[in-house]
């Protein structure tokens, strides 16, 4: 099945591992990005859509263009502030091929509510909550997708887990964006005395606490791999927007073998394969607590970092996450043929 796919080219993105997992389930994808089609810096587009309808409509239509001209079987759009006209272009003019959004954004990145204007024949979203009120309420054919790990991507490194802590020397890692509420939350670590070391990309506004527990690198790759393998405890804190769902890097900790512990919610009952009381907090307090708990008792991480790990392997891969949306999609006759011509 020849399929079309609207969004970031960048490694270790969400567009990435849909794009590589559809394309080991024997599908050929084309990825078409705004960078395609617009002669300004991401940057710049972004705001030129966000302030300028007439732009914003250029750059849909533009987009629209590229997907006719490939004639897809399936278009997927990932970006959530792409003109509406997009998809109305591409329905009338490919009537009968599905245009499927996957939104992989808490409610508070809907921007101007352009994928709920926008026609789609399915929305899917990691957030039940949002699935709930597009489909009861506002009359969208939304279903529930949590996001997942790239198993070819984010791999446990080949070897034991103690030997790679005593490699990375790290206690309790945090990496991604320091957003505020996330350095209010390390803020209190440091302040308990936990030994901390955040990677990522700073804020806007960086607390003085953080400055020394801040190295200012991008986690990707094998590297990134490495040291989340290597660190004892990955301290997982969900944005604040994230009504019952979790984020992708959840997935990813556990998928690579390392050891998590995260914010709870409810969604994460159903991930997964210990008890969620065991490796989640409610309370920064609670989470001070386990942790301290924890690099006191190797031993116990070691046995929850493995069977998160052989549960997730099992259970959470971006190539089930698909098979899932393109059977939902009515795909799933395409899936068994496909299935069965790779049988030995």
């Amino acid at each position: 099945m020849k399929i079309s796919l609207i969004g970031s080219k960048a490694f270790d993105s969400l567009e990435y591992h849909v794009s590589e997992s559809l394309r080991v389930l024997g599908h050929e994808v084309l990825q078409v990005d705004v960078s395609d089609v617009s002669f300004l810096s991401a940057r710049v587009n972004y705001w030129a859509s966000r302030f300028s309808e007439s732009y914003d409509r250029l750059i849909g239509l533009q987009l629209a263009a590229k997907v006719i001209a490939e004639g897809p079987d399936l278009v997927l759009v990932v970006y959530r502030n792409l003109h509406p006209i997009l998809v109305d272009e591409v329905k009338k003019r490919l009537p009968g091929v599905p245009v499927v959004q996957i939104n992989p954004d808490a409610l508070s990145n809907l921007e101007k509510q352009q994928i709920i204007a926008a026609n789609f024949d399915h929305y899917f979203s990691k957030e039940p909550y949002m699935v709930e009120f597009l489909r009861d309420k506002a009359g969208v054919n939304a279903h529930y997708l949590p996001e997942g790990f790239n198993p070819r991507v984010h791999q446990r490194p080949k070897i034991e887990k103690a030997g790679a802590e005593r490699e990375t020397k790290i206690d309790v890692l945090v990496f991604g964006s320091l957003y505020a509420y996330r350095a209010r939350m390390v803020d209190q670590l440091i302040r308990a005395g936990i030994n901390v070391a955040v990677y990522g990309t700073t804020g806007p506004y960086l607390l003085s606490s953080i400055i020394s527990a801040f190295r200012e690198q991008y986690l990707i790759g094998e590297q990134k791999n490495r040291i989340l393998y290597g660190a004892k405890i990955v301290f997982n804190n969900f944005h604040y927007a994230e009504v019952t769902s979790v984020n992708q890097k959840y997935f990813e900790i556990n998928g690579i073998g390392a050891f998590q512990l995260c914010d709870y919610k409810p969604t994460l009952d159903e991930y997964t394969a210990v008890s969620a009381e065991r490796v989640t907090y409610r309370t920064m307090n609670e989470a001070i607590d386990k942790i301290r708990y924890y690099l006191a008792h190797p031993v116990e991480r070691y046995q929850i970092a493995d069977q998160q790990y052989l549960h997730f392997q099992q259970n959470h891969t971006f190539d089930l996450r698909m098979k899932e949306m393109l059977s939902v999609i009515g795909y799933a006759e395409s899936i068994r043929n496909l299935e069965s011509s790779q049988l030995p």
